[in-house]
């Protein structure tokens, strides 16, 4: 799967390990997506206690899933992220199963 990085200013290593190791987490689920957009964002504001944003999006069949999470660091809000783009393709694989009692 090719991932694509999206940030204001260059990328950690680690980072690129954390997301390479969830992104090989999610393939488990055989859910055929080819590529996934991930975005690394700061929020303005000194005031802000969650100023580091990340986000996710995965194309699947015409469907777009997304995640967003934030954190004070980027290492807290990855694994969130994650966490609920997970649900999200569970879910997604959910209603393409056919129900019971339904004709294929």
């Amino acid at each position: 799967m090719k991932v694509n990085y999206h940030a204001t200013s260059s990328i950690n290593d680690s980072f690129k390990d954390q997301i390479t190791e969830k992104m090989e987490k999610l393939d488990e689920l055989n859910l055929r997506f080819s590529a996934a957009d991930v975005y690394f964002k700061l929020k303005d504001g000194a005031e802000l206690t969650s100023d580091k944003e990340f986000e996710i999006k995965i194309c699947v069949a015409g469907q777009v899933l997304f995640s967003k999470s934030h954190s004070d660091t980027f290492e807290k809000a990855i694994p969130l992220a994650f966490s609920k783009i997970r649900k999200q393709i569970i879910k997604y694989k959910e209603s393409m199963e056919p129900k019971r009692g339904e004709r294929v």
